[in-house]
């Protein structure tokens, strides 16, 4: 990852924190993070961070066959950050059963967080 992508990405990482505790700007903080991470992984397609972080801020925008996407490629290229599975397990949610979602979630628990990347938002009361 170049500086300028690391700096794209630690960009979009707070404006997702800023939308998760200011929900006025919910919409926009998150809109502006994908374009961020969009012209990220225009510019470095491979890198798996950058697609981590861009399928969390689509399950968060509720575009989850785009995070599904972006997560299942961020795995084909050898992810081994525990978002990448966590926020797919999201992703998957909807359409898929419990039983595939939990399956993607197993994957990456035995795997280390990469600091660069997040969480997307998950509330197991709403399910």
């Amino acid at each position: 990852m170049n500086d300028r992508n690391g700096m794209r990405i630690a960009s979009a990482k707070a404006l997702v924190i800023q939308a998760m505790t200011k929900p006025g700007v919910y919409d926009a903080s998150l809109r502006e993070a994908r374009a961020l991470l969009e012209v990220a992984l225009a510019d470095d397609p491979g890198d798996v961070a950058i697609l981590t972080g861009l399928g969390a801020v689509l399950c968060d925008l509720h575009l989850r066959a785009d995070a599904r996407a972006c997560l299942t490629r961020a795995i084909e290229l050898g992810s081994t950050d525990r978002n990448t599975f966590f926020n797919l397990f999201v992703a998957m949610l909807d359409p898929s059963t419990m039983e595939e979602a939990r399956a993607v979630l197993a994957r990456g628990t035995g795997l280390d967080a990469d600091p660069a990347t997040w969480e997307a938002y998950f509330d197991p009361h709403a399910m």
